[in-house]
């Protein structure tokens, strides 16, 4: 569970036609999660798979690099629907990565170390316009790189020692001279995944034959021996990429209140109900008395901008006030005895009143 109540989840791109997965974390030895891990979409062709703390899928495929919500229906690609934000040097990147307040952090294949804000447009070059140079030299020397949930940047060096410290600020900054070995053991064949979940537990997968590890975080506060680990099953090796990050899936709504006083009439305008041209002939005054109403199609749409996913055919069916602008005055009320029906993907239309006038003229 992460620390505001959101599920985390594993998330996999298998080595097989990249299909995409996601579930709980195994729990024991014998819960198999390569097979009960949900299909999501597809991520053909991906060469580095990542999220934002916020739980945002990157995705890097011949060097360009797409942002978007975790794919949730089964088939999609995920680049078909997902938004390009960087071109060309993507690729050149030997890590790629997230620390724990969003700022990203990215190895060159040379050895230079950089990090700045989540690229947003694809005409932006993020290395030379938007990151700063923190590191030179070693970082392409990395075996593994990836941060722990206070923000300590661990790595695996070439020799397999496993170290850790603060993330440099600047070029100056020897890092590889003053981080701190976490114990003396060789942690080679442990790179295949190495990640910290939410809750401060370790997870690595052997690269043969994929046996996965966790960590407590009881032992990482310790020696963080090997011996110290317990297995979470094998055949991890299927997966080409996995990652941790939150469920922010929607499957439905159960309830839903709007807020009149926070609403804004975006635009207004008159509307003509009827026209009609009276003469008068005569020297008396005319009067005549009628009524004039329409009847016009109210529309409205569901859509949520809070970093969540849509499940397909998700709906949302609720019986409670529903905004409308009253009759005689620019104002936002609500409507107590309207029954409503939304999904996110099309409009809700209603046959509403325009306005009933008794006039005499």
């Amino acid at each position: 569970m992460s620390p505001f109540g959101i599920e985390t989840l594993l998330f996999i791109v298998t080595r097989k036609e990249y299909v995409a997965g996601a579930g709980l974390p195994p729990s024991h030895e014998d819960d198999n999660y390569i097979r009960r891990a949900v299909p999501l979409g597809k991520l053909m062709n991906a060469f580095r798979v990542f999220f934002s703390p916020e739980g945002e899928l990157f995705a890097v495929r011949s060097g360009d690099v797409y942002r978007g919500p975790m794919p949730s229906e089964q088939g999609l690609e995920w680049f078909s629907v997902a938004k390009k934000v960087g071109k060309v040097d993507w690729g050149n990147f030997r890590f790629i990565l997230f620390d724990p307040n969003g700022v990203l952090y990215a190895v060159t294949g040379k050895g230079d170390f950089y990090k700045g804000p989540a690229p947003t447009n694809e005409n932006m070059p993020w290395l030379y316009r938007q990151a700063t140079k923190i590191g030179s030299g070693m970082w392409n020397s990395l075996r593994a790189l990836f941060f722990d949930p206070q923000g300590i940047l661990y790595a695996v060096k070439s020799d397999g020692r496993l170290v850790k410290r603060n993330p440099p600020t600047d070029p100056k900054d020897d890092w590889f001279a003053t981080c701190i070995p976490v114990g003396n053991e060789n942690w080679l064949k442990f790179t295949h995944f190495m990640a910290f979940s939410p809750d401060g537990s370790f997870w690595c997968v052997k690269d043969d034959p994929g046996y996965m590890y966790k960590w407590s975080p009881q032992a990482v506060h310790s020696n963080f021996a090997q011996k110290d680990a317990q297995s979470m099953g094998w055949g991890y090796n299927a997966g080409l990429f996995f990652a941790f990050t939150c469920d922010k899936i929607i499957s439905s709504i159960e309830s839903l209140e709007f807020l009149p006083d926070d609403g804004k009439i975006v635009s207004q305008g008159p509307s003509v109900l009827k026209k009609q041209t009276y003469i008068n002939t005569s020297d008396a005054p005319l009067k005549y008395m009628f009524t004039v109403s329409e009847t016009v199609t109210s529309s409205s749409t569901f859509s949520q901008e809070h970093g969540f996913t849509v499940e397909v055919g998700a709906e949302l069916t609720f019986k409670a006030g529903v905004p409308f602008i009253a009759e005689t005055e620019a104002k936002i009320s609500i409507n107590l005895s309207t029954s409503h029906t939304w999904n996110f993907t099309k409009s809700n239309e209603i046959k509403v009143k325009e306005q009933n006038l008794d006039l005499s003229k």
